[in-house]
């Protein structure tokens, strides 16, 4: 059997991401002594195995069953390190602390507080004054250490302080992202403008994925409709909003080539008014290999490309492999969509005429949101214990209007700045859109059967599932 390059990339790859989950599970030394082990009994089966005739076929998969070992190695060897380094700076104990630092992600305001993080260490102070990404803060105050590691805005910390005395030593200085957050209060600000709240912040919660500006009634709602994936930061609005742009500008024939420009530049777009944070940039990587894959039509390479996307991410930082709900929710999108929606495509249903002719942009919706929907489902679940017995029907109403409304928010917010008259008219246009999902969310969360909860136990069902996925895939491919 011949080895493809591409087939052994993805071997690698699988065992370096391998190699890294067993790290998480096993110690490193384990690792290398089975490894070893293996190397040693394939030599063994092998005996006519040489490096000398590197052209027979023998040596070819000796070379390759290497390859696979060191990118396992390396997996769980890059673990080690980035986990060791994370412990030995890690806050153990409580103590007084006097520290100068950088602010390292977005401050958050809450309704009675304001959220920010340095270094290690999150902070909560007062919401004025306000601080800003980038500004260089004089904390003095008492810091306790986290029983475990905790994961916000993809940033790890082990300890927190609560309301310690803050002094700004210096301002943010210039940066692309301190543009790019500038922007986003702007975009924002507008929007409060011109929709009312509750919708407003819904609006913001859909476009930026974040969730602290809904009120905690809102989101315990949307989460009974199995609908919190729409507002976290992932790859799974950004997906849907790539397969719908280049649905629509399919309808104007432009080439592969063109289509795929603009679609980046409106994906990029959006990206600038997420302010480019972590899980943003992961997502927004994951909608360019999806317009990349539409416009090649080549599925392997597409599984290539995020496979690459994956170890790369994984490699800088290969906590969030476990900790990072963002990048787990935009890898199963982005494959998903990968798999299932070129499979799905080709069904008798949906190569009729009216699809094919007027319904494009339905068909690239529907079937985008729900061959990710299909990976994505079972591992909220699974994070989550609870499933939505209303979620399909709620996905089914609210998650074709998804792109509609993050495209009509920042139509909304460019003409309010542009011309205040127009900003108006499309914000009363886009209000009835969104009370439209505020009734759905209020309506189908008030039944007292919407959710049920799940024993911890039950929640391994999710391994047979995606192993029928992986036979189910296999099949429609053959």
């Amino acid at each position: 059997m011949t080895l493809s390059y591409s087939r052994v990339f993805r071997q690698c790859g699988a065992s370096f991401l391998i190699g890294v989950i067993l790290s998480y599970c096993f110690s490193l030394q384990i690792i290398c002594f089975f490894a070893f082990l293996i190397f040693i009994y394939c030599i063994d089966r092998k005996k006519e195995f040489t490096l000398l005739n590197t052209r027979s076929a023998n040596s070819t998969r000796f070379i390759v069953l290497a390859l696979i070992l060191l990118s396992l190695f390396l997996g769980a060897y890059r673990y080690f390190i980035v986990f060791r380094e994370l412990k030995n700076t890690a806050i153990i104990e409580e103590a007084q602390l006097e520290i100068i630092a950088p602010i390292i992600a977005e401050p958050i305001l809450q309704e009675n507080y304001q959220r920010i993080i340095i270094p290690k260490i999150i902070i909560y102070t007062d919401r004025y004054p306000r601080y800003y990404y980038g500004d260089i803060i004089n904390i003095k105050g008492k810091v306790r250490p986290f029983s475990n590691f905790h994961f916000y805005n993809s940033v790890i910390v082990s300890g927190k302080m609560s309301y310690p005395l803050i002094e700004l030593v210096s301002p943010a200085k210039f940066s692309l992202r301190k543009i790019a957050l500038l922007i986003k209060n702007k975009i924002t600000s507008s929007l409060q403008k011109i929709i009312p709240e509750p919708k407003s912040s819904l609006l913001i919660s859909l476009m930026f994925g974040a969730k602290n500006n809904l009120t905690s009634v809102l989101e315990e709602q949307i989460r009974k409709c199995g609908l919190s994936h729409v507002i976290v930061a992932s790859g799974l609005h950004l997906s849907i909003i790539a397969k719908a742009l280049s649905g629509f500008l399919d309808v104007l024939y432009m080439s592969s080539s063109v289509n795929f420009i603009l679609s980046s530049i409106l994906i990029l777009s959006f990206a600038f008014m997420a302010g480019l944070t972590p899980s943003i940039i992961r997502a927004t990587i994951m909608a360019f290999l999806l317009i990349l894959s539409r416009s090649s039509f080549r599925l392997y390479n597409s599984f290539n490309a995020l496979l690459l996307a994956a170890v790369i991410m994984i490699w800088f930082n290969p906590l969030i492999l476990f900790w990072d709900l963002g990048f787990q929710l935009s890898f199963l999108a982005t494959a998903g969509i990968i798999f299932l929606y070129p499979l799905w495509k080709e069904s008798e249903f949906w190569q009729q005429d009216w699809f094919n002719k007027k319904g494009n942009i339905i068909r690239e919706t529907v079937l985008s949101t729900f061959s990710a929907l299909t990976f994505v489902i079972p591992w909220v679940i699974f994070k989550m214990q609870v499933i939505s017995l209303v979620s399909p029907i709620t996905n089914l109403l609210i998650l074709p209007f998804v792109p509609l409304i993050m495209a009509g928010g920042a139509m909304v917010a460019l003409s309010s700045l542009l011309f205040h008259p127009f900003g108006l008219f499309l914000g009363a246009l886009l209000n009835l859109i969104l009370a439209y999902f505020l009734k759905v969310v209020s309506l189908f969360s008030s039944l007292s059967w919407s959710q049920i909860y799940i024993p911890s136990i039950l929640r391994w069902i999710i391994i047979p599932y995606y192993i029928f996925l992986f036979f189910y895939i296999r099949k429609l491919s053959s």
